[in-house]
């Protein structure tokens, strides 16, 4: 099921439940892509790109986990 299908169907913290899931999962594959890119010595602003990108999924994630623990949900 997609993102945009799942938000009409659900209540909000259950959507915030799965953002939560899609981010983690998302933290998960973009740190493996990081570290291949390093592995492979890839210049070094591509790398510093990707790391940017993957340190927003995180604050993101952070956020929102902030958001559920806050309101219990």
């Amino acid at each position: 099921m997609s993102l945009i299908e799942m938000v009409d169907q659900v209540s909000k913290e259950e959507k915030l439940n799965r953002i939560l899931d899609y981010l983690e999962e998302l933290k998960n594959v973009l740190a493996d892509v990081v570290q291949e890119y390093e592995e492979e010595e890839a210049p070094e602003e591509t790398v510093d790109l990707l790391t940017g990108a993957l340190d927003a999924v995180e604050d993101a994630h952070d956020v929102i986990l902030d958001v559920i623990e806050d309101n219990d949900i």
